[in-house]
């Protein structure tokens, strides 16, 4: 069985300190097969992406994303090409800070996965709603048209270079985990992207965001609920998601 783990660096490390923590992670992470038991995918800041890059000792171990880019042209943001020039395997778009805080669209989100799907790179669709719209009952719907816009112009033959990150915004303020709830938005997740991917053999892979524990993460897994993690190094050390792994994957 194949398990997702997504790290995601704080912007306040060097590009060297997030260097030296990767390469950390994949020599301690080397006795899991990849492709097979586990995928390991490292989010970056801009600022530091095309350094990291440079410097990555084994490309084959970890994945290296881009923490946003964009199709068009805006300061400060990568586009598709630039990453695949830099060296870079994925981007990521539609985190919920960025939705909620910088205004971007799932029009903007649609049109920047698409291109970077057409080059030949991985994406990852980032979805979720904030408190006004959980309360108000609303989220279910929310979350339909941001899985239904950004995946809408994914070419067929790009599918399985495709995941769907789930992280509900309203968790960023302290105010904990409510994981039925979130199991339920991850159900939508998988409905709609089979709706709109009427290709699709199986739904997407689903990555859950949120705060869980260990034991919570192992029996997801198993059950095939999500099929990996993401993981914020504001919240976690890299040395504490190298040990995640270990114990979660100790358990298949």
């Amino acid at each position: 069985m194949l398990n997702f783990y997504w790290y995601n660096f704080s912007s306040e490390l060097s590009a060297q300190q997030i260097t030296q923590q990767i390469n950390d992670m994949c020599e301690r992470t080397k006795q899991y097969e990849r492709m097979e038991e586990i995928m390991l995918f490292v989010c970056v800041p801009t600022v530091s992406l095309e350094a990291v890059c440079r410097s990555i000792e084994d490309k084959e171990l970890v994945k290296i994303c881009s923490q946003c880019f964009c199709a068009g042209k805006i300061t400060g943001m990568p586009s598709p090409r630039t990453l695949k020039a830099i060296g870079a395997h994925a981007g990521m778009t539609g985190l919920a800070d960025r939705r909620y805080l910088l205004g971007e669209t799932d029009e903007f989100c649609r049109d920047g996965v698409y291109e970077l799907l057409t080059l030949g790179m991985k994406g990852l669709l980032c979805v979720g709603e904030n408190m006004q719209m959980k309360r108000s009952g609303t989220a279910k719907q929310v979350i339909t048209q941001q899985v239904s816009t950004g995946l809408s112009k994914v070419p067929a033959d790009a599918v399985y270079r495709m995941g769907i990150m789930y992280r509900p915004m309203w968790e960023f303020g302290g105010k904990g985990t409510d994981l039925d709830y979130a199991l339920e938005m991850i159900q939508t997740i998988k409905q709609v992207s089979m709706q709109t991917l009427p290709q699709l053999p199986e739904p997407l892979p689903v990555f859950y965001g949120g705060e869980i524990s260990p034991q919570q993460l192992t029996q997801l897994l198993k059950k095939q609920v999500i099929d990996g993690v993401f993981v914020d190094g504001d919240k976690m050390t890299s040395d504490g998601f190298i040990n995640l792994i270990d114990t979660v994957q100790a358990a298949f």
